[in-house]
Order: C-alpha cells, then sequence, then structure tokens
C-alpha cells in the first residue's frame, strides 16, 4: 500500500485536477519541463528544452520526454488550424478549410520529425530496464507483486478491515494504468478532428456514406459517439480536465471529414481537375490523413524496439550505470568544444548525447539486436 503520508496530498491534488492519482503523461511531459536559453530562436525546440524531475537522472529517461514535450508544443499550432478549418465548415468556406488542413499537415509532418529523434539519446535497453518501471503505475501488475493493485492508505480506510473481511478490503485496491503516450490530449483531438475511428484488434470499421456524412453535418452540437477502442477512452482519465472536455467538445462540433466527402466525393476525385478547389480541399484532408498514420506507424516501430524486443531478449547483468544528465543551459562555444573532445576521448558508454557513434555492446547489450 502507499502510506498516508504519499497517499492523502496526492489523491487531495489529483481530486482538484480532476484525473487519477498515479504517474501519468501530463505529469512528467506537460509540467515537466523548463526552458535552457531564454534568448534561444526557437524557445521551444527539443534542444532549448529540459526536465525539472526525472526518476533516474539520466539522460535516456529527460529526452524520452522531451520528445513528447516537443511534439506537444509544435502540434499546439495544428489545433488553432483545427477550429479554423471548424470555422471554415460552418461557413462552407472551401478555400479557408483547405488552408486550415494544410496547416494541420504541416504541424503532423513536424511532429514526425521530432519523433524520429526518440532514438538520438533514448537507449530502448536503458528505457526498458531501467526507465519504464518508474511509469507502469499498478494495473496488471501481478508479475510485479500487485495483483490487485494498490491500497491508498488514509483514503481507501484500510483500518476499518480485517483478515476475517478480506474480500472487502480487495474492493478497496486501485489499479490505474501507468504513463502512457496515449494520454496524451494532442494526437486524440487530430483523431477527432480528421474523423479518424479505431477499433479493437479484429473488428474492421465502416466507411461512412455520402448520407451519413450529410446526416452528421446537420446534427452540430450533438455529442460524438465515443471511438471503439474503448482504451484511448480510458486514457481520457488520466489527461487535466480541461483536456478531456477540449476533447468532448471538440467531438460535438468537429464535422470536417463529412464536409470533406460532401464536397468531394469519390467520383469527383476520380474525373475532377487538379485546380479544381474542391478536389485540392479533398488532397489537403487526404495528407493530413497520411502524415498521421506515419506518426503512428513510427510509434508502433518504438514499441516494438523498445519494449517487445527488450522484453523478448531479457534484462543483462553487464550494463553499466547510464550517465546523469544535466538542465543547465550550455553555452553553444562550450557545447561545441566539448563534443570536439568527447569525439577524440569517448566516454566508456561509448555514445554521446545525440551523436552518431556506436554504442558500447557492453552498456547497451541489446540495442542492435
Amino acid at each position: 500500500f502507499l502510506p498516508a503520508s504519499i497517499s492523502i496530498p496526492w489523491v487531495t491534488v489529483a481530486d482538484y485536477l480532476q484525473l487519477n492519482p498515479v504517474i501519468c503523461c501530463a505529469a512528467v511531459c506537460h509540467w515537466n519541463w523548463q526552458i535552457l536559453d531564454e534568448d534561444a530562436e526557437d524557445l521551444m525546440n527539443i534542444d532549448n528544452l529540459g526536465t525539472i524531475h526525472t526518476f533516474s537522472g539520466s539522460m535516456d529517461e529527460s529526452w524520452f520526454y522531451l520528445v513528447t514535450t516537443a511534439i506537444e508544443a509544435k502540434g499546439a499550432r495544428g489545433l488553432n488550424a483545427i477550429l479554423s478549418a471548424i470555422s471554415g465548415v460552418e461557413r462552407n468556406d472551401t478555400e479557408l478549410v483547405t488552408h486550415a488542413l494544410n496547416a494541420i499537415a504541416q504541424s503532423l509532418n513536424e511532429a514526425n520529425h521530432i519523433l524520429e529523434r526518440m532514438y538520438e539519446r533514448c537507449d530502448p535497453y536503458v528505457f526498458y530496464w531501467k526507465i519504464r518501471e518508474f511509469l507502469a503505475g499498478w494495473e496488471n501488475m501481478a508479475e510485479a507483486g500487485l495483483p490487485y493493485g494498490v491500497l491508498y492508505e488514509g483514503v481507501d480506510d484500510t483500518d476499518t478491515f480485517s483478515l476475517d473481511n478480506w474480500q472487502s478490503l480487495i474492493r478497496r485496491f486501485r489499479k490505474y494504468a501507468g504513463g502512457s503516450a496515449a494520454q496524451t490530449p494532442l494526437l486524440q483531438a487530430f483523431d477527432i478532428a480528421l474523423g479518424i475511428k479505431h477499433y479493437p484488434t479484429g473488428h474492421l470499421g465502416k466507411q461512412s456514406t455520402v448520407a451519413e456524412a450529410r446526416n452528421r453535418l446537420r446534427e452540430q452540437g450533438v455529442p460524438e459517439p465515443p471511438p471503439a477502442n474503448s482504451y484511448l477512452v480510458r486514457m481520457r482519465d488520466y489527461m487535466p480536465s480541461g483536456h478531456r472536455r477540449f476533447l468532448e467538445d471538440l467531438a460535438a462540433t468537429c464535422r470536417i471529414r463529412e464536409y470533406v466527402l460532401l464536397s468531394c466525393p469519390d467520383t469527383l476525385m476520380h474525373i475532377g481537375d487538379a485546380s479544381d478547389p474542391r478536389v485540392a480541399l479533398r488532397h489537403a484532408y487526404n495528407g493530413c490523413v497520411g502524415f498521421l498514420k506515419a506518426f503512428r506507424d513510427k510509434h508502433i516501430m518504438i514499441v516494438t524496439r523498445y519494449i517487445i524486443m527488450q522484453a523478448k531478449n531479457g534484462p543483462s547483468i553487464t550494463v553499466r550505470p547510464v550517465s546523469p544528465v544535466s538542465n543547465h543551459y550550455i553555452p553553444r562555444a562550450e557545447q561545441s568544444q566539448a563534443l570536439t573532445q568527447a569525439s577524440a576521448h569517448p566516454p566508456c558508454g561509448g555514445r554521446l548525447g545525440g551523436d552518431s557513434l556506436p554504442a558500447d555492446p557492453t552498456m547497451y547489450p541489446q540495442t542492435n539486436t
């Protein structure tokens, strides 16, 4: 169980923020960053960001959080574009919707480039065996000795139960998922805006017909049915309440996909002129979907390399301690000098931040498997 000295203030703060009292994406990414150089040209460039707190003190953990932080920061411009697209749909302004969709595509493209940088300073082996345990939560954690979850002392009134009434005690255990990228509101907002539906494995979704699209356009303000994949809905409980309500309001008002289908049906796409504004609208929408798919494909590759392959390969007792991370700004001249010296005399791990030096197999034995 969690002692009262931890559980009571934790639950109090979580109740105020209206999210679950457990580690979450907002805690380690959205509220856990700082700007290193206030005079930098691009303040929110990932290279100009540092974490405030980490569990391991490693660059790998810090970088893992900062990639998500930078994606959220750069992707925020896409949220403004979504609102512009909604306005264009309401006014039947095809040009405005097309322009907004192009802006969304640009935002998604930038998010793709940032996600690709995950490999630079976050080693898969270090993440899985040294960092992931801090983010695991206590749901589906029977192998870790938490088959029922965790009791929050001082909150769940454990003193009122006895061993003779253990079944009632078990019901007081709490099971919470840990931190997950599914808890970021940005990607769910893009899904809602573009009309993307997620279904459980083995279930195929049905494509909207033109008639259904027309009906949806008439239902402005009617709540959108929740995603068929219940996991994404559950992850909203780990978001700050304002983010959660934004997604709900967005689903009730956003009809971009329906507008695109009605403006440029498949028949027009097959025979239409590329200079036709309606065809340009459809191409802009398809571009957004393409960039979003590319992002999710990259994320699946990261999950495969950082989790599935590491679990399959198993731990190694030869791993050396990871290097501590510094969140203090270092002038560019000093950075360049340090890189030059380190290249001539690489550290024992054979890896320097985000450079191209190969990883030492004794420090990261599973990385190149």
